[in-house]
């Protein structure tokens, strides 16, 4: 069987999570790679709605061995109760696995998140996850899932919590940033270490025996391409490699392995935080299409900044993932609009139309086609079933990126997602 990746097209919020739910029920394997509970996957199957923020959307069948593996960040508390969320509502964590290689997320790390928010304002979400990846660079402040193993464990992280509390108290000293008490910090990451130890595991071996085995393996992204720490819109991104190439340096899956890598976009787009947005819409059309499609963060429930498709920047996506499929959500919600506009080319960009890089997104001035609307696809279940202006615009994102969308969301539940 395939290894299929994954990866958000756009900002994220693209709707990742529907789709690895859907996969996933033909996937003995689903493994998210990088992020960490930055990221917010909004589930709607027949066990109810759900927003995932570090276990992979494939925990819903109970066939499926999840894996985090050693490219996320794990906040342990935020992961615990994550689980016991799931198993109040019946699901199953039996399949769950975690790298004793991924980092852990401490709480000077949320202190040093939000004491550089203060001043630099890029729109984290605070949950420390950058402050986590700088000292995983750093190597020998940071801790590691596997560190819950070892017997002078308490004696690591006292010593680190007095350091790391002076070194706050240099960096922000106007800020008034402070640490919760030592003895809440152990008791709270102790508990966690209880949840988290049967789960440990060596996740390299199961990925490498279900590949030696021609099982299908699902490599799951988290937020999107236009965010990656280097292809992304610099600064303005994660803290982590969000492209289909790190999913297979982050699981140790060969590109030789991979037989479809799909890039999910919204059939319009979205962003949550700072940073260059060049087809945003203005005004009330903004506030329309944000209430229509709920575009608030499932992380942190911020409104979403809402925009009109970029087909410059969604063909740049297609090529830094090697795109070999699109899916493309929420047109339900697009189509509601009588008057759609698509961003298809940037003033001075050239003939060949075509972003090699991000670094001058904020500057650059779109030029928009103008589409019909579509309505309601209530019951459509087949794409030729779809209004004529759908159909037009589904052709218009494949001739323009040359990647075929291969599913097409029209509605909030798994079945209301149309499969070629």
């Amino acid at each position: 069987m395939p290894v299929t990746i994954v990866v958000g097209a756009q900002w994220g919020d693209e709707g990742k999570g529907k789709i690895v739910d859907l996969l996933s029920q033909g996937a003995h394997v689903v493994v998210r790679f990088n992020g960490g509970n930055n990221a917010g996957h909004t589930v709607i199957n027949e066990y109810g709605q759900f927003a995932l923020h570090l276990i992979p959307a494939g925990i819903f069948n109970n066939e499926t061995t999840c894996i985090i593996e050693r490219g996320v960040v794990v906040h342990p508390p935020s992961l615990v109760e994550e689980m016991k969320s799931l198993l109040d509502r019946g699901i199953r964590l039996n399949g769950l696995k975690i790298s004793p290689l991924a980092h852990m997320v401490m709480p000077w790390h949320i202190a040093e998140d939000r004491g550089y928010e203060s001043s630099t304002a890029i729109g984290t979400t605070l949950r420390g996850i950058g402050p986590c990846y700088q000292d995983k660079v750093g190597r020998w402040r940071a801790f590691r899932i596997g560190d819950f193993e070892k017997k002078d464990f308490l004696f690591l992280l006292e010593s680190i919590y007095l350091m790391k509390r002076q070194e706050l108290c240099a960096k922000f000293p106007d800020d008034k940033i402070e640490l919760p008490d030592f003895e809440i910090v152990k008791e709270t990451y102790l508990e966690a270490r209880e949840y988290i130890l049967p789960h440990i595991a060596n996740t390299q071996g199961i990925i490498r025996r279900a590949l030696a085995k021609k099982k299908h393996v699902l490599l799951e992204g988290a937020q999107g391409t236009l965010l990656d720490i280097d292809y992304g819109s610099y600064p303005y991104v994660t803290s982590s490699n969000t492209t289909s190439m790190a999913a297979c340096m982050l699981t140790g899956v060969s590109f030789r392995e991979v037989q479809a890598i799909i890039g999910v976009a919204k059939a319009y787009i979205t962003r949550v935080g700072q940073g260059p947005f060049p087809t945003e819409i203005m005004g009330n059309e903004q506030e329309v299409l944000r209430e229509a499609g709920k575009e608030y963060g499932a992380t942190t429930g911020r409104p979403r900044r809402c925009g009109w498709f970029d087909l410059p920047l969604m063909r740049y996506a297609c090529a830094v993932n090697n795109l070999t499929e699109i899916a493309l959500t929420k047109m339900d919600i697009l189509g509601l609009l009588n008057r759609i506009k698509v961003g298809n080319s940037y003033e001075g960009l050239g003939r060949e139309n075509c972003l090699d890089d991000l670094r001058n997104l904020d500057i650059m001035k779109p030029e928009y086609a103008i589409h019909q609307g579509w309505g309601n696809l209530e019951g459509c279940r087949f794409r030729s079933e779809l209004p004529e202006p759908a159909q037009n615009y589904l052709k218009m994102v494949e001739q323009y990126t040359s990647v075929r969308v291969r599913y097409i969301s029209i509605g909030g539940e798994r079945k209301e997602i149309i499969t070629l």
